[in-house]
């Protein structure tokens, strides 16, 4: 447990509170609030969080609050001293739909044709992809006001399509080209099925489910065979397979451009009587010699092993490169945590 104390804080006045929907369709409240330094540096905004705090702590032009970085980075309220009646939106401020409360949030239903929730569901499949430049939220407003609204859309475009937005030749010949890029370089299969933003699938769930299923038969699970996958309980599963039912279209139309996916090893094909490390939990520390750490997790990771950034209870072995800080290795020892060597650990799965 780390207590870090915000010593710096400020009161600060509330000009207006903006809501902002995001790729889920949840509103955001944003503070706007009066220029304000604070530890450096010069604070204008601040997240509400969600419209619940807004109402209840009566957040709105007007109200006083006491303003803190969280971490000395992140702009945070506080304390409200002096609340105001607050102004809760009653219509989508991107689209116009009528909101509905979701326990402590207000969000946008209309999934289909909210703006917001399309351009950021867009950008959001590539900036998690990570293998393409380019397709910034910039770019992404300026395909959506020419009518595209799904990521296949774009893969489909052409050279004439994109000088007819607007986009001098230069510009469009580089998206084009980083759409063919984003194709030939590798890409984690839990990553691309992570990249279209089904609601409780992050990384780890998609490559939980992964290591249960091959990629292609995911769309004919049920929810009671989700729930058995370590990791899964049944409303977790009901989500799972209500997003991948949604999802199941443009999937179809990306995973058919041939994307250069590296499969997720299923547990069940992993070398389990003859992996040391089969159903054990590694975590990787320092800088390798051998080689780069993300491809010995890779590697564990289809001998059947666990990997985690942190050291934990349940770590069986933390394994230790040049230039290792003292925290693993203090929680290494700690809990009892077996620690290897590089070359220790590469004897040992050899």
């Amino acid at each position: 447990i780390a207590l870090k104390q915000n010593a710096e804080t400020a009161e600060v006045m509330v000009l207006a509170v903006t809501p902002q929907t995001g790729r889920t369709g949840k509103v955001t409240p944003v503070a706007e609030l009066e220029p304000t330094q604070l530890s450096g540096a010069t604070i204008r905004r601040a997240t509400a969080h969600h419209y619940g705090m807004v109402k209840a702590d009566g957040i709105g032009p007007g109200a006083k609050i006491v303003l803190t970085r969280s971490g000395m980075v992140i702009p945070k309220i506080e304390q409200v001293l002096v609340p105001v009646v607050p102004d809760i939106p009653e219509a989508c401020p991107s689209c116009g739909h009528t909101l509905v409360w979701d326990s402590d949030a207000l969000y946008c239903p209309d999934s289909i044709n909210c703006p917001a929730q399309v351009a950021n569901s867009m950008e959001y499949f590539f900036k998690t992809i990570a293998n393409i430049d380019g397709f910034g939220m910039a770019t992404i407003e300026k395909l959506y006001q020419n009518g595209l609204r799904k990521v296949s859309d774009i893969y489909a475009m052409t050279f004439e399509q994109l000088q007819s937005f607007g986009f001098g030749d230069k510009t469009a010949r580089n998206l084009l080209d980083e759409l063919q890029r984003s194709l030939r370089d590798p890409i984690e299969d839990w990553r691309f099925l992570g990249a279209f933003g089904v609601h409780r699938m992050g990384g780890g769930n998609c490559e939980r489910l992964l290591q249960a299923y091959p990629m292609p038969t995911l769309f004919t699970l049920d929810e009671a065979q989700v729930a058995e996958i370590d990791g899964f309980a049944e409303l977790s599963a009901q989500f799972v397979v209500q997003g991948l039912e949604s999802i199941k279209a443009e999937f179809d139309l990306l995973y058919g451009l041939n994307f250069n996916l590296e499969k997720t090893e299923l547990l069940s094909e992993a070398d389990g009587g003859d992996s040391p490390l089969f159903g054990k939990n590694v975590c990787f520390t320092g800088k390798m010699l051998q080689g780069s750490r993300d491809d010995m997790k890779k590697q564990a990771k289809k001998m059947g092993a666990k990997v985690s950034a942190s050291v934990t209870g349940k770590t069986h072995f933390l394994v230790i490169g040049e230039k290792v800080g003292a925290t693993k290795i203090k929680a290494a020892t700690d809990k009892g945590v077996k620690i290897l060597t590089e070359v220790e650990y590469l004897t040992m799965i050899k």
